[in-house]
């Protein structure tokens, strides 16, 4: 039996957040997944990355341990500590089958939350880096004792 491919889980986190009330209220639908070309220097963001993870198995290949990074950007630093926050909170209570089928979140850990301004702006804008991981499994998998 051949497996479904595994979800992107990059793109997953980045849908989830966009839809949660609490985030979008401070940030709109700004959440990328890669740093925007275009940007206005003084809006409040967030960026999620994997950095890296693998598959706890690989044989059958049905489940994804993704380790991510949440970079909040805001104007002030208080701003992107409550959207570190907020959006961080939000991933700790995520889990099950997402609305477009693309996957199923079994589970969130939320690690380290760091201030860490960005130099690259001038003077530097105020971030957070915040570490998580998110296991996924394809929709439609069912494996004994994984949600």
């Amino acid at each position: 039996m051949k497996s479904p491919p595994l979800p992107d889980v990059t793109r997953l986190v980045s849908t989830y957040l966009r839809s949660v009330p609490e985030v979008a209220a401070l940030i709109g639908n700004r959440v990328y997944s890669v740093f925007p070309k275009q940007l206005d220097p003084v809006l409040t963001f967030a960026l999620v990355q994997r950095v890296g993870g693998f598959p706890p198995l690989s044989r059958p290949l049905v489940i994804d341990l993704a380790v991510m990074q949440l970079d909040t950007y805001a104007g002030t630093h208080a701003a992107a500590h409550e959207l570190a926050a907020t959006a961080l909170a939000a991933l700790a209570e995520w889990q099950g089958e997402q609305p477009d089928d693309t996957g199923n979140v079994c589970g969130v850990v939320v690690g380290a939350k760091r201030w860490q301004p960005d130099p690259t702006f001038k003077p530097p804008k105020p971030r957070y880096v915040c570490d998580f991981e998110v296991t996924v499994k394809p929709s439609g998998v069912a494996l004994a004792g994984i949600p």
